[in-house]
């Protein structure tokens, strides 16, 4: 019996590997699980300010270095990215911005990111709780993020826009 007690850990030793195993890979999927969950709370944050005209949100959302290209221009650094949403969005017009079908492709602490997206500019409703008239401009197509994980988290290093598809005329 006492030959037993020297061959208890050895016969543990696979299922401690094992354990250790699972544990890294539960690690694992959990980081990769709150990876993408940050990223996709990202798209809808910009979504969000896009509509809302809250261009000083874009400092949670893109590096300092961002670059962005749309049909409205492109912008190399957060300040010149905040102008030219600006400029394409302006308080007279309401840009609803549907952004969806996100798909992430996580490398590390980088990303690819494609989104297809709908966005319609309104004129502003002239009274509160009015409904405004129909939109002057409207589209569809797909986002284009590349993603980077900094110190504050995951932030786009570059975004890029590009309609399948427009109705009407974008207002200068």
């Amino acid at each position: 019996m006492p030959e037993i007690r020297y061959l208890l850990p050895i016969l543990a030793l696979p299922t401690a590997l094992v354990a250790t195993a699972c544990t890294d890979s539960t690690e694992q999927r959990l980081r990769e699980l709150e990876d993408r969950n940050e990223i996709h709370a990202l798209v809808d944050n910009l979504a969000a300010a896009l509509e809302e005209g809250r261009f000083d949100a874009f400092a949670t959302i893109y590096t300092p270095d961002v670059t962005a290209k749309s049909p409205g221009g492109e912008a190399t650094g957060l300040d010149k990215v905040i102008a030219l949403a600006g400029r394409n969005h302006s308080d007279q017009q309401r840009s609803p911005h549907y952004i969806s079908n996100v798909r992430i492709e996580l490398a590390g602490d980088r990303a690819q990111v494609r989104a297809n997206s709908l966005f319609a500019f309104v004129p502003s409703a002239p009274t509160p709780g009015r409904v405004a008239p129909e939109p002057f401009y409207a589209g569809g197509g797909t986002y284009r993020f590349d993603a980077v994980r900094t110190p504050d988290g995951w932030r786009f290093a570059r975004v890029e826009t590009a309609p399948l598809w427009t109705v009407g005329t974008l207002a200068p």
